[in-house]
């Protein structure tokens, strides 16, 4: 698992999380915008996630079980 160290110059209230639906390709988005292409195979069918300040994702891509995403509520001491 990655762990992502957000700095302080981003609006953390405009967190998005970002998946491409053709190919899987994830990302955290730290700017508000309405539409997104993938820059791994350039569709523009990514749906964009809205994230809360005290929310966090974890995601897994395995051949058999495919994609699992998991969301889930920071603990205290780590939330912003």
């Amino acid at each position: 698992m990655y762990t992502v160290i957000l700095a302080k110059e981003y609006n953390y209230r405009n967190r998005l999380f970002a998946l491409c639906e053709k190919c899987y390709w994830t990302a955290t988005i730290l700017k508000k915008v309405e539409a997104y292409q993938c820059p791994v195979c350039h569709s523009e069918e990514v749906a964009l996630i809205p994230l809360g300040n005290d929310e966090r994702y974890e995601y897994f891509l395995e051949p058999e079980q495919g994609l699992q995403i998991k969301f889930s509520l920071l603990s205290k001491e780590i939330s912003r």
